[in-house]
C-alpha cells in the first residue's frame, strides 16, 4: 500500500512538473507578441541586424566631408550594402578630386 501511495505522489508531481514547464513561456510570449505590434515598445526588443543608432543623411555626410577636407562640392550619392554609406566626391585646390566615404554613423571610412 506505501508503494501505492507513493507512485500516485510520484506521478503528481511530474504532472505538475510538467505543467509548470509548458504554462510558464505563455506569459513571455503574449508580452514579445505585444512588443512588436506596439511602436512605442519596439525600443525594447533586440532584432538581428536593426540598428538603433541614428543615422546620418546625405546633407550631414557633405557638411562632415566639406568641414574634414574644404573644396567645393562635385557629386553626392548614398548607396547601401552592409549599412548605408555616403560617396561624396570633393574638388580641392589645385584641381584635385577627393573620394570621401562617410558611413551611417558619421565616420569617414576612406578618402582617396
Amino acid at each position: 500500500m506505501a508503494c501505492y501511495i507513493s507512485i500516485m505522489s510520484m506521478k503528481k508531481i511530474c504532472y505538475w512538473v510538467l505543467l509548470g514547464a509548458l504554462v510558464t513561456p505563455w506569459p513571455m510570449v503574449g508580452t514579445t507578441a505585444y512588443a512588436e505590434n506596439n511602436p512605442s515598445r519596439q525600443g525594447f526588443l533586440a532584432k538581428p541586424g536593426v540598428r538603433n543608432a541614428p543615422q546620418v543623411s546625405l546633407q550631414q555626410a557633405i557638411n562632415i566631408a566639406l568641414s574634414q577636407n574644404g573644396g567645393r562640392l562635385l557629386s553626392a550619392q548614398s548607396k547601401n550594402g552592409q549599412g548605408q554609406r555616403h560617396h561624396i566626391r570633393l574638388l580641392l585646390d589645385g584641381g584635385r578630386v577627393l573620394t570621401v566615404v562617410v558611413d551611417d554613423r558619421g565616420r569617414v571610412q576612406k578618402s582617396r
